[in-house]
């Protein structure tokens, strides 16, 4: 399944790409939750995996007074988990082992008090379910995290159904370029 998601993003052309792209923001931006949270965990594109280019939404969400937190995976740890840190400007950023660019240090804001996640994946059903990168990043996260989850995806990534185990969670909602589908 993740390589039949790799696949068909990779062949959408760059252009197709970023059209996509901007009417997915743009439908994300008038998703009424997301316009009445506080406190959102949102995430940085991997550009080049052709992940949803959040930047746009990032930085309209700071701009408009929303705190955006971005994930923090410490490289380290016997089970890797996320945490979060502040999301200010690209230029605060730093690269992580994964070349994704994070928050230098932790927020001090509890898990009970973000909103709304964003929630990236390779792939999404229209039951909520989604295949990630396999590191179960955001599994672990979602045992103890009960906001609304917010799928971000390019509609040929939008697959029937995608096999899924009992600790996965589903998200709340899913936004493509063609609209906004709520799940639960």
């Amino acid at each position: 399944m993740r390589t039949h998601c790799r696949s068909l993003r990779k062949h959408l052309s760059e252009e197709d790409y970023r059209i996509e792209c901007r009417k997915i923001i743009l439908q994300a931006t008038s998703v009424q939750i997301l316009r009445n949270a506080k406190t959102i965990l949102s995430y940085w594109p991997k550009l080049a995996s052709r992940e949803i280019d959040l930047r746009p939404l990032n930085c309209w969400l700071r701009a408009r007074g929303y705190t955006v937190l971005l994930p923090i995976i410490e490289p380290n740890s016997i089970i890797s988990r996320m945490h979060w840190g502040h999301f200010d400007h690209e230029r605060t950023l730093m690269l992580n082992r994964w070349g994704i660019l994070q928050p230098e240090e932790r927020a001090d804001i509890s898990a009970e008090d973000i909103d709304i996640v964003l929630v990236p994946g390779l792939g999404f059903d229209r039951r909520g379910h989604r295949i990630g990168y396999g590191g179960g990043y955001y599994d672990r996260f979602f045992e103890s995290v009960h906001a609304y989850k917010i799928g971000l995806s390019l509609d040929c990534c939008v697959v029937e159904m995608i096999p899924n185990q009992p600790y996965d969670v589903p998200i709340d909602c899913l936004v493509t370029s063609n609209g906004t589908l709520k799940l639960n």
